[in-house]
């Protein structure tokens, strides 16, 4: 059985586009938990709408057989022995049942539809059609109806944080009503029939389609991260976490999570962005004049790529400008590199580099950057460095276990606990480490291996963690191939992993030694973590505290009086990129951390 541990699956545009989701952007993401089987419109969510995503599934043939092998696997590989197999099944006909664009019905408790479809803060999610199988079902059916088409707004943190707060109050009620009723196999096959029977003649449909959905939905009921996926889907997926190039406009686009509006998080310097005025901070309204207003971004950066020497308008809202401004950008040839690195401004000999994601060629990669930095740095040798981990999303275990042995030479850096299998422990092997003074860099889009190398370094003494909460993976996912079919594999969540001081980070994150706000300013985006996904897995610690609490505070104190970050925001000399506050506070830091210090610290 053909296998590879892999902490998250990583998804890297060639667009630079910067989302959490799935690789698989056809299937229809209808969830129980999170609108009751609406489509997701939030980050990294698809609809069978964007058809300019690639359909992976349509040469992919997928039956009742299949969808029975997937079922195989989880009783067999899962890391949870009992599976609620009435919530799983009823997931896979709600998925099911949504993948039909012609037809799309929501598949929901009756409870909950008759005290929900009334209140106001459902927004007519629950308005249309409702019909049963069944005088005596328990749940219904409900034809969506075609929503009304309003004007996106910007929100306010605080209506974002209300928003979240309602969606897992809903979660919640939906949930429940879900324990109340009777729902098994019987009730299953009923609505897989009732779709061969009402929808197997509709045009560009299958019922393939419907018993790819069910698996899917059958898998998310387990955890947000386990799936189907396209062996094509992956093989795209990881080429474009790799070394690449593309031709575009050089932009790291962002979407906040719930709000309708694309958001330039930075321009890259020097690229074709830059030069025609595009800056960090501009909403994009428009794209060569069409509205892309509650658009999915993967279908925004697909409409602002292009070949090298054409042309894109894109039409943004600016702060301190009246009305919007039309930007002409020339597209060209843009690189992406998974491992990048420089010298820090205004610094000789302190080192930045930042890992993308953790793909086979990472830590090969890590080390030839680290030796060119060295004989860049004045002395030929590194006195600081800062590693950045923000949005990295993770990849292969091994990688994230490589890159902490880098700068460890002894103690554990992180235990696999699989079920019914001895635990694994991968401790520093101190061949070949990097004895330089530290600082990672993490936020809410680090997760899993990133998270695996934070925790192994802070919890060691190592380095001081610096920026934001992590997004709280602590579970590590297996591709497997499935016996009857080569073209698509079942990843499964088959361990969970411990950092070095004994504690899970699922749901909780790794907390900074340093809490450091992106913006000079202060203000902290809202950031989209582990804990905002239905059928998370559950935390097991929610409380520690870093060994490197002293150590932290006497090297904030120090950097306060320098204030040198400050100082570099005041004179930046590019407003159009969004200034590193981060990185160089990371550099302040850096200056304090004197052997001296350490060696008071005990490292």
């Amino acid at each position: 059985m053909n296998r590879l541990f892999l902490c998250s699956l990583i998804v890297l545009t060639a667009m630079g586009c910067r989302d959490v989701g799935e690789v698989e952007g056809r299937l229809p993401r209808l969830v129980m938990g999170e609108g009751g089987g609406v489509p997701l419109a939030g980050p990294g969510a698809s609809t069978a709408q964007d058809d300019e995503i690639k359909d992976y599934w349509g040469a992919i043939k997928f039956g009742r057989t299949n969808f029975t092998e997937v079922r195989a696997y989880v009783r067999e590989q899962y890391i949870e022995a009992k599976v609620d197999e009435p919530r799983a099944l009823a997931e896979a006909a709600a998925f099911a049942l949504a993948s039909e664009e012609d037809h799309e019905l929501l598949l929901m408790p009756e409870s909950f539809y008759k005290s929900r479809k009334d209140n106001p803060d459902e927004e007519g999610r629950l308005s249309g059609k409702m019909k049963k199988l069944k005088a005596s079902d328990e749940f219904v059916l409900l034809e969506v109806a075609e929503p009304k088409k309003e004007d996106s707004k910007r929100l306010s943190d605080d209506e974002i944080r209300d928003l979240r707060k309602k969606d897992r109050e809903r979660r919640i009620e939906l949930e429940n009503a879900w324990d109340a009723i009777q729902f098994g196999r019987p009730e299953f096959e009923r609505l897989m029939a009732h779709i061969d029977k009402n929808f197997g003649k509709t045009p560009k449909w299958s019922m393939s389609r419907a018993w790819v959905a069910a698996a899917q939905g059958y898998l998310y009921s387990l955890d947000p991260h386990s799936a189907l996926i396209a062996r094509a889907a992956w093989e795209d997926s990881t080429r474009d976490t790799t070394d690449a190039s593309f031709e575009g406009i050089g932009a790291i686009l962002t979407r906040r999570p719930g709000v309708d509006y694309t958001i330039v998080e930075s321009p890259i310097d020097g690229q074709p962005a830059v030069k025609a005025g595009l800056r960090a901070g501009d909403m994009i309204l428009k794209v060569d004049g069409k509205d892309i207003g509650g658009m999915l971004l993967p279908k925004v950066v697909s409409r602002i790529k292009g070949p090298k020497g054409t042309k894109v308008v894109l039409t943004v809202e600016r702060v301190g400008e009246p009305k919007p401004l039309d930007i002409e950008i020339t597209r060209s040839r843009i690189d992406i590199k998974n491992i990048q690195g420089q010298l820090i401004s205004g610094y000789d000999d302190i080192g930045y580099i930042k890992v993308t994601g953790f793909v086979p060629t990472t830590n090969r990669e890590l080390g030839r950057m680290y030796n060119k930095l060295t004989k860049q740095a004045k002395g030929g040798k590194l006195k600081g460095l800062v590693l950045d981990m923000r949005r990295n999303s993770g990849g292969l275990l091994q990688q994230g276990i490589h890159v902490a042995d880098r700068f460890l030479t002894k103690g554990p850096i992180v235990s696999v606990k699989s079920r019914g299998e001895p635990d694994e422990v991968h401790r520093a092997t101190a061949r070949d480490t990097w004895d330089v003074p530290l600082v990672v860099l993490v936020d809410y889009g680090a997760a899993s291996a990133s998270e695996i190398v934070a925790s192994a370094l802070q919890d060691n003494g190592r380095a001081l963690v610096v920026g934001g909460r992590t997004f709280g993976k602590a579970s590590v996912q297996t591709l497997f191939t499935p016996l009857l079919r080569d073209d698509y594999y079942i990843k499964l969540t088959v361990a969970r992993y411990y950092s070095p001081s004994g504690r899970t980070l699922q749901v909780v994150g790794v907390k900074p030694d340093i809490q450091v706000p992106p913006d000079v300013d202060g203000e902290m985006p809202l950031g989209f973590r582990e804990e905002d996904l239905s059928h998370h897995l559950a935390a097991l610690n929610k409380n520690y505290k870093s060994a490197n609490e002293d150590w932290a505070e006497r090297t904030v104190q120090c950097a306060d009086k320098a204030r040198k970050a400050e100082k570099a925001y005041e004179s930046n000399p590019n407003p159009a990129v969004k200034f590193d506050y981060q990185m160089m506070r990371g550099a302040d830091l850096l200056t304090c951390m004197q052997t001296g210090a350490r060696a008071a610290h005990g490292k």
